[in-house]
């Protein structure tokens, strides 16, 4: 099943660390509509265009038969980010334990 798109724009705003108030302020639009769309309601093509701008989003038309295509190179753009272990401490100021140092 396909996310949501309600809870897309509602993850990217919790991202930011946007409050409704915030994010619509930013876009121009009421607070109300963007509570109303985060909660599945509809809103004007007009209001989700701003909200998107707001959140530093963009909306990409993209024809039915390449639609399989996309989401697989964007899949496969994201999960490598997804996966990346972080260095830890140690890796990212190269510190060597005490066993490291003395073997070199």
């Amino acid at each position: 099943m396909k996310p949501n798109l309600h809870k897309t724009i509602q993850a990217r705003r919790l991202a930011l660390g946007l409050s409704q108030v915030e994010a619509a302020r930013r876009s121009g639009i009421q607070q109300r509509q963007v509570s109303l769309f985060e909660r599945g309601g509809d809103v004007t093509l007009s209001t989700f265009l701003k909200l998107t701008r707001a959140l530093d989003m963009e909306l990409v038309p993209v024809p039915r038969e390449d639609t399989a295509e996309v989401e697989s190179l964007l899949k496969a753009k994201l999960e490598p980010a997804l996966s990346a272990k972080s260095p830890s401490l140690l890796e990212r100021y190269q510190v060597k334990d005490d066993e490291e140092q003395a073997n070199g």
